[in-house]
């Protein structure tokens, strides 16, 4: 049996998400094209291809740095107009903050030491703590729209 007829027998969405699960894309790509060559109505493969596209597009991730000071910023494929936009949780405070991408590839230190991010003496830095990042752009009527959303943080 050849490599590829054998990969074809197990090409099957639950196969896919095992590799999605793993990381291997490509492979979880091949699997659902597999499955949709043999069953073009297969429509847990057809969502799982929508997942996948959802990978190849804008990513931002996070994670927190210097000791719950700094939170440490990466995205990817960003559109042009896309925002940075962090809310973050401590104690019973809330804080948000945004700044534009300018690019499509890039990152973002955020200090979260300074005062309009300090959380105040009761909670202190040694605080639980909480932040949601995420990816916005403006839709065609002016409304903030994510395009990606990193896992959230939490720390403390």
């Amino acid at each position: 049996m050849s490599k590829s007829s054998g990969r074809r027998r197990l090409a099957s969405p639950t196969m896919a998400q095992i590799y999605m699960r793993q990381g291997h894309f490509h492979r979880a790509r091949e699997t659902l094209d597999a499955v949709l060559l043999a069953d073009p109505t297969a429509g847990a493969a057809h969502v799982l291809r929508e997942r996948l596209a959802l990978l190849d597009g804008p990513t931002i991730s996070g994670r927190v740095g210097r000791e719950g000071a700094q939170l440490d910023l990466r995205w990817t494929k960003a559109p042009t107009d896309a925002h940075v936009v962090v809310i973050v949780f401590r104690g019973h405070d809330v804080y948000v903050t945004s700044r534009p991408c300018g690019r499509g590839d890039g990152q973002w230190k955020l200090r979260l030491d300074r005062d309009h991010h300090r959380a105040p003496r009761e909670h202190g830095p040694a605080g639980a703590s909480a932040a949601a990042i995420s990816l916005v752009r403006p839709d065609e009527q002016g409304s903030a729209r994510p395009v990606a959303v990193a896992e959230p943080l939490g720390w403390g």
